[in-house]
């Protein structure tokens, strides 16, 4: 019996010693930061452009203080409800577009900025789409100067943070972004995109 022990730890030695680190299929994980949007005020006024904006926060956080992020970059993508040619609801995704390269403030420390509908309405403004009776502007004749923005329209802000390593930061997982993971902590609890539409 000994033997047999003496012969399976010289051979798990073996195996264990001739191991190479670069050929293993796992990767080391590497440190991960998440955000934090918020709506704090402000609405888009249907029908209404001038007096139109929403008031915005977001922040990074890294729960294991490993990383530093310097840049956040923020996102806009519009969808518009609208009735198909066979009479069926349907939406059209008129694409995401950047809206702003911002600096980042520290860990957990909210960067405030403001979105108004004329900064949105120039993103999207050359977009057209096809209704279903060909491709026409999206700000066509249906949507005067002043009245281009309708309840039917949806916006979606998103990000993307850029770590002092230049480490990109763009897409998180369902388990951090639905709060299961800090759902008792709502300072450093996570999401994804923060959404809006006109009233």
């Amino acid at each position: 019996m000994m033997k047999y022990i003496a012969v399976l730890l010289m051979l798990t030695t073996v195996f264990t010693s001739c191991r190479k680190e670069e050929l293993n299929p796992v990767a080391t994980p590497e440190p991960g930061v998440w955000g934090q949007g918020k709506l704090l005020s402000g609405s888009f006024l249907a029908g209404n452009d001038a007096g139109s904006t929403v008031n915005m926060q977001l922040k990074w956080i890294d729960v294991n203080r490993k990383l530093t992020m310097t840049k956040q970059e923020i996102f806009i993508t519009f969808t518009e409800a609208y009735t198909d040619k066979n009479g069926n609801p349907a939406t059209a995704n008129h694409g995401t577009k950047s809206f702003a390269v911002q600096d980042c403030k520290g860990n957990n420390e909210p960067v405030a900025f403001s979105i108004t509908a004329a900064q949105v309405y120039n993103l999207f403004k050359s977009n057209k789409f096809d209704y279903g009776k060909g491709s026409v502007d999206v700000f066509g004749a249906a949507r005067p100067d002043g009245k281009r923005f309708t309840t039917k329209d949806k916006f979606v802000m998103s990000w993307a943070f850029t770590s002092s390593e230049g480490l990109v930061y763009k897409w998180w997982s369902v388990s951090v972004v639905n709060g299961e993971v800090y759902v008792s902590q709502p300072d450093i609890a996570a999401n994804a995109s923060v959404t809006w539409s006109p009233k």
